[in-house]
């Protein structure tokens, strides 16, 4: 297993940092009119950064984590992925399949897997759980709902087949199921 160092906590802050200064140039601002509160001090992202490569780098045992440590890798996540992903408009996107072949990707899902391993179906299981039988109508609709951002999937990095890899949470798909069932 790759591990990962600083390089790619440097390579994330870049992206950011570039994506800052697209938005400051599009809001006509100054970047030198921000400025940092400390800059002896770690910023949240680059702890968040720290924390996700420890986790995918396999310093924490699943097993012996706390619940709060957990809660903190899930949360770190989140962020991490509301800054690469993000938009103004906080639409749903679906995330391109090229990105799990980047070493961010590998990092994403490596930290995914260690989150929500329990919570990961197959898109058969997914099928099935969603919509009463895995059939293959059913399992498009399944693919439908991850090309849309409905569902988001990882890949399971224990199989080669890109067409057999896709996991997605089955708290989502248990939303899915929820809401095909609300009377219109």
């Amino acid at each position: 297993m790759a591990r990962f160092t600083e390089s790619l906590a440097h390579e994330i802050t870049a992206l950011v940092r570039q994506q800052q200064q697209r938005l400051s140039g599009a809001l006509g601002e100054s970047l030198d009119s921000i400025v940092p509160t400390n800059k002896a001090a770690q910023s949240p992202l680059k702890r968040d950064l720290t924390l996700l490569i420890q986790v995918a780098n396999g310093e924490f045992a699943r097993a012996q984590t706390s619940a709060a440590t957990m809660q903190a890798v899930e949360l770190a996540l989140q962020r991490l992925l509301g800054l690469l992903l993000g938009n103004a408009l906080h639409t749903n996107g679906s995330i391109p399949d090229s990105f799990w072949r980047t070493d961010i990707g590998v990092l994403v899902s490596r930290v995914r897997w260690w989150i929500s391993v329990d919570d990961l179906i197959t898109i058969s299981n997914a099928a099935a759980l969603a919509f009463g039988e895995n059939s293959q109508a059913n399992r498009m609709r399944i693919t439908r709902a991850i090309d849309k951002g409905v569902l988001n999937w990882i890949p399971d990095p224990s199989m080669a087949n890109p067409q057999q890899n896709k996991r997605v949470l089955r708290s989502q798909v248990e939303r899915l199921r929820e809401e095909r069932q609300v009377p219109e």
